[in-house]
């Protein structure tokens, strides 16, 4: 016996009863009530929604049909209740079936009122961010002799290289192409420069042309290079001057609980 299986069985007749009952009520409160237009027949399309099916025009039933049971006033919809526009009793609708119907033109306001204050805080932050941003740094060409070391270590990977080999690599080297290659192979962590997967069969050469690659990356600030001892690790650019502060604000539509 599959009681979990049988409970879902259970679950969706009890709602597939549901929608039969709630199409039933509707058709129940409609009876004897025909369209303003056209005189045709109507249909719920929605909580406080109805729809003629022959002119198609959709009106809310509650305010055309329903009158408030204390002085007769016409209802009105407020933000997510009916109240007399008389007295201001609040009127319970008959052709609301479970939930609450909604005020159009109030929900719209407050969805507009959102986007308002999230492009105000946007700009804000803009404007924070222009006044804390540093000077341009100006500086002179790339120097290798002022780092100790980096031309004997940058020789040493060519070493032993003959003529026919550096016009070979003249002529073949694909730097855009090993720019992307290293790139995709990136993550969130450090990765070794030896572990990303060759391109071409000469494994030697091709960790040459990885390792340039990689340094002109370094120098468009697109990743970062960090040696210990013989491995060298790559990662993601960090741009550590705006660490603090975001990058962007979202612009998803949204509004505060409403107080009914």
């Amino acid at each position: 016996m599959n009681i979990i299986q049988r409970a879902f069985k259970m679950a969706g007749a009890v709602q597939q009863f549901f929608g039969k009952a709630r199409m039933f009520y509707y058709r129940v409160v409609l009876l004897g009530h025909r369209c303003s237009c056209c005189n045709g027949h109507l249909t719920m399309v929605a909580e406080g929604q109805c729809r003629c099916q022959q002119c198609r025009h959709e009106f809310d039933p509650t305010i055309l049909f329903q009158r408030c049971s204390a002085c007769g006033g016409v209802p009105v919809l407020r933000i997510r209740r009916y109240y007399c526009t008389d007295c201001g009793c609040e009127v319970t609708s008959r052709f609301v079936f479970e939930t609450l119907p909604f005020e159009k033109e109030y929900f719209r306001q407050k969805m507009a009122e959102s986007r308002q204050r999230k492009q105000q805080l946007k700009e804000k932050v803009r404007e924070m961010l222009s006044q804390s941003r540093s000077e341009a740094i100006h500086y002179d060409g790339i120097d290798l002799d002022t780092i100790p070391g980096l031309v004997a270590a940058l020789n040493s990977l060519t070493q032993g290289m003959d003529e026919k080999l550096l016009i070979e690599l003249k002529g073949k080297f694909d730097l855009d192409r090993y720019q992307a290659h290293i790139k995709a192979h990136l993550q969130d962590f450090p990765i070794d420069l030896r572990g990303i997967p060759t391109l071409i069969e000469n494994a030697r050469k091709d960790l040459i042309w990885r390792f340039i690659a990689a340094i002109f990356l370094e120098h468009e600030k697109q990743i970062e290079i960090e040696q210990n001892n013989q491995t060298i690790w790559l990662s993601h650019y960090v741009n550590r001057q705006r660490q603090d502060f975001p990058d962007a604000i979202e612009e998803t539509d949204g509004f505060e609980g409403l107080a009914c």
